[in-house]
């Protein structure tokens, strides 16, 4: 399968909310599909990333292990994103002027 951006977006928001219901609101996606693709990233990991109950969602050692490295791919890949944009239109490179 392997992990995808949506995976780390997913489970930061998840970590954030420390509830599948509000971190799928906050998602704009359904709890079910969310709870899907948590299963499918700790599968992938083959790790439990989250303890589940009934007072909400709390990460495991694991999961605290994973959050720093899963903000900072998202916060690169955002950043490559809107530099991307920028050298797209130009606003970016060097200027020489000589006279």
């Amino acid at each position: 399968m392997g992990i995808e951006l949506r995976h780390l977006r997913y489970f930061i928001a998840l970590a954030e909310a420390k509830s599948f219901g509000r971190a799928a609101v906050a998602l704009g996606i359904a709890q079910p599909a969310l709870s899907q693709q948590i299963r499918k990233l700790e599968n992938e990991l083959d790790v439990v990333l989250f303890v589940r109950g009934n007072d909400g969602s709390h990460l495991t050692p694991a999961g605290e292990a994973f959050l720093p490295g899963a903000a900072a791919s998202v916060a690169d890949a955002a950043d490559a994103v809107a530099t991307a944009k920028r050298v797209g239109r130009g606003e970016s490179g060097r200027l020489k002027i000589g006279f």
